[in-house]
C-alpha cells in the first residue's frame, strides 16, 4: 500500500459518516472533501457586506447613528450564512473506491449519491481559469444509457492527480469492467477471465447435458456415378444374352436367362459374362 492509500485509509478511519458508507472489503482509493474554493462566494459576500454597512455606519452623522447600527443585524446573518457554507463544506465528501463513487452531502438530510465503477463509461475532466489558479477540476462521469444519481463532481482538488487515479481504476484492463451477472468464469475446466474458450476448455454441444470431445466421422458412402465408364470387351455379355440392368452397390441382381434349349429339352443358360 502506498502513501496516498494509506492517507485515503487514514481519512475514512477518522471520520464516522464516512465508515458508516465504505463496506470492509473496498478499498478506498479517493477520500477528500470538495476544494476550499466552493467557499469564495459567500467569504466575497460576506467580506462585501462587512465593507458596505461599515462604510454606511462611519458616514452616518453621529446623533442618527445608532439607529444605522440596525444595519449589522443583516451582516450576522450574511455571515451566519457563511457558517452554515462552511460546515456543509465539513460535512460534504468524495470517495471513490475500487467498486463505486460516492458523494456524501447534506448537514441535516444526510445524502448520498453512488455510481458503480463498471457503469462509468466515460470521464470528462474540465478546469476553468480559476480552477487552473487555485488548483481543482471538475469530472463528468458518463454512463452506459442511463441516468446516475451521481454525474458531476464540482471542485475536486488535486484534479491531475486524482483524474489519473480514477483513470487508472476505471479503465485498466482487468479492473472493474465486468458485471457480477455476466461473470461466467468459476467452473471446473474454465479459462481465469471467464470465456469460456481457450486452450483446455471443454467442447460444448448444444442439446447435450454434459460435455465431450467430438463426434467420430462416419465412413465414406460409395455413390454410383450418373454416367458409369465403359465396360470392357473381356466383361461384355455374350451375344443372344439379354441386357444386364445395373443396380447400386448393395442390390440383388437378376441375371436374365436365354431360351437356348439342349436336344433334350432343357434350357441352358447363356454365360453371364
Amino acid at each position: 500500500m502506498n502513501t496516498d492509500e494509506r492517507r485515503q485509509r487514514d481519512a475514512v478511519r477518522a471520520h464516522a459518516h464516512l465508515r458508516r458508507y465504505v463496506l470492509p472489503n473496498e478499498r478506498v482509493i479517493v477520500a477528500t472533501r470538495h476544494h476550499w474554493a466552493l467557499l469564495l462566494e459567500p467569504i466575497a459576500t460576506t467580506a462585501a457586506a462587512f465593507l458596505l454597512i461599515g462604510t454606511l455606519v462611519m458616514s452616518t452623522p453621529v446623533d442618527v447613528r445608532g439607529t444605522v447600527q440596525w444595519l449589522w443585524v443583516a451582516w450576522f446573518v450574511v455571515a451566519g450564512r457563511l457558517a452554515w457554507k462552511w460546515l456543509e463544506w465539513r460535512y460534504e465528501w468524495f470517495v471513490a473506491t475500487d467498486k463505486r463513487l460516492l458523494l456524501l452531502y447534506g448537514l441535516v438530510v444526510h445524502k448520498v449519491a453512488m455510481m458503480p465503477m463498471k457503469k462509468v463509461t466515460d470521464m470528462g475532466y474540465s478546469r476553468s481559469p480559476t480552477g487552473q489558479v487555485l488548483g481543482y477540476g471538475r469530472f463528468d462521469m458518463e454512463s452506459a444509457g442511463q441516468d446516475q444519481a451521481l454525474r458531476t463532481i464540482k471542485y475536486v482538488p488535486r484534479p491531475d492527480s486524482t483524474y489519473r487515479t480514477l483513470c487508472d481504476t476505471l479503465f485498466t484492463p482487468g479492473g472493474p469492467r465486468l458485471d457480477d451477472d455476466d461473470d461466467l468464469g468459476g467452473g471446473p475446466g474454465w479459462p481465469a477471465d471467464g470465456a469460456p474458450g481457450g486452450p483446455g476448455a471443454p467442447t460444448v454441444v448444444p442439446g447435450r447435458e454434459t460435455s465431450e470431445g467430438p463426434r467420430p466421422t462416419t465412413q465414406p458412402i460409395a455413390v454410383q456415378p450418373p454416367n458409369p465408364a465403359p465396360r470392357p470387351p473381356e466383361a461384355r455379355p455374350s451375344d443372344g444374352a439379354h441386357p444386364v440392368s445395373w443396380k447400386p452397390t448393395g442390390a440383388t441382381y437378376d441375371h436374365p436367362r436365354s431360351d437356348s434349349r439342349r436336344s433334350d429339352g432343357a434350357i441352358v443358360p447363356d454365360p453371364f459374362l
